[in-house]
């Protein structure tokens, strides 16, 4: 068994196997250093834009307000509610000017308690039973995702956490959990250097007739299937998890940890360390049933050019249907146990097909 492991490694790791590693891993260093940063970099300049705007906005709808209260007055007009709708908008007015201020000068705490005031002025409103259609520009989703953000903000505050109000900082744990999101483009890397890594783990030796000289070798069929198994799945997690420890690591050094970050899981607020090792193990699973499969279609097929096509077209549809990509990672534990239940009972009806096929007909 020893001899069949060590030949099943020397095979593995192939000149374009390690080549595939390779471009994996420096494709990591340039998602990160020309994907993630700038897109750090530009939400913090879209901020500082978008409160600019929104300074010039109030301002516009203080004005026109007042002057509507003004001109009903002179009628004799109950102005209650354009008077409450007019002190709304100038206290939004001063809470983005002070957001605005300290965006420019980095200043985060005084950014964090301007954002905050700022989301419990709407919710105010909301609670009140004002007419939210003058307040939509800042619902940036609905009114559960607002309270949602305070609660969370509530809790940054009294910890004295400020850097929440930077998104997109690529800290590594940012950088860890972009691979739990619909179309993250790391996870997609990692996808395509599996597919490239296993696609023709049996299809080879019966395409180039060495399958007779491997079946003819000491040991049974099922040690020959079992080696290749565990080296070609053991060998596909460790490049894998190495590519994303890349990126953990790049961002570690670059902006922190970022282990003071929560997650909100169903209205509950969950630290993003723990959500990302219980999504690593998830991904794990994934990644070793997605092998398991590649190198079932491999040995059933005996045919690289379908082996390689169909994972591919299947990444493709999981790429363009969003829901379907960010529904993976909802999988509750009884789901997960049943996918690790399934990849053994796949690989033993495998080694049973193995130990029926005819070494003349490869059938």
């Amino acid at each position: 068994m020893k001899t069949l492991i060590y030949n099943e490694i020397r095979i593995f790791f192939s000149k374009r196997n390690i080549g595939i590693f390779i471009i994996g891993c420096l494709s990591m260093i340039v998602i990160f250093c020309f994907y993630f940063v700038p897109e750090h970099n530009n939400y913090i300049s879209s901020q500082v834009h978008y409160y600019e705007q929104m300074v010039t906005s109030d301002a516009t709808r203080s004005k026109i307000i007042t002057e509507q209260i003004n001109r009903m007055k002179q009628i004799g007009e109950d102005t209650e509610k354009l008077e409450k709708s007019r002190d709304f908008w100038q206290a939004d007015l001063e809470n983005c000017r002070l957001v605005s201020y300290n965006l420019e000068h980095e200043n985060a705490s005084n950014i964090a308690k301007a954002m905050i005031k700022r989301d419990k002025l709407l919710q105010k409103v909301i609670d009140e039973g004002g007419d939210l259609s003058s307040y939509s520009i800042m619902l940036r989703n609905d009114k559960r995702d607002l309270k949602n953000r305070i609660k969370l903000q509530d809790m940054y505050m009294k910890n004295q956490f400020y850097d929440f109000v930077y998104e997109k900082m690529p800290t590594a744990y940012y950088m860890l959990s972009n691979f739990f999101v619909f179309g993250g483009i790391p996870i997609i890397v990692i996808l395509a250097c599996v597919i490239l890594s296993n696609f023709d783990c049996w299809s080879k030796d019966f395409e180039s007739n060495t399958y007779k000289l491997l079946f003819t070798m000491t040991g049974s069929r099922a040690k020959i299937y079992l080696s290749r198994t565990i080296v070609t799945s053991i060998a596909t997690m460790i490049m894998s998890l190495m590519m994303i420890s890349i990126l953990f690591v790049l961002g570690y050094f670059a902006y922190g940890l970022g282990d003071e970050v929560f997650v909100i899981v169903k209205n509950t607020f969950v630290p993003i360390s723990i959500w990302c090792m219980n999504n690593l193990m998830i991904t794990i699973v994934l990644l070793a049933f997605l092998s398991t499969m590649i190198q079932v279609l491999s040995l059933l097929t005996k045919n690289s050019g379908i082996s390689l096509l169909v994972p591919c077209l299947c990444l493709l549809v999981l790429l363009t249907d969003i829901n379907l990509f960010s529904s993976i990672f909802l999988i509750n534990p009884l789901i997960l146990w049943i996918i690790i239940l399934s990849i053994v009972i796949i690989h033993f009806c495998m080694v049973k097909y193995l130990e029926r096929i005819d070494l003349n007909g490869a059938n």
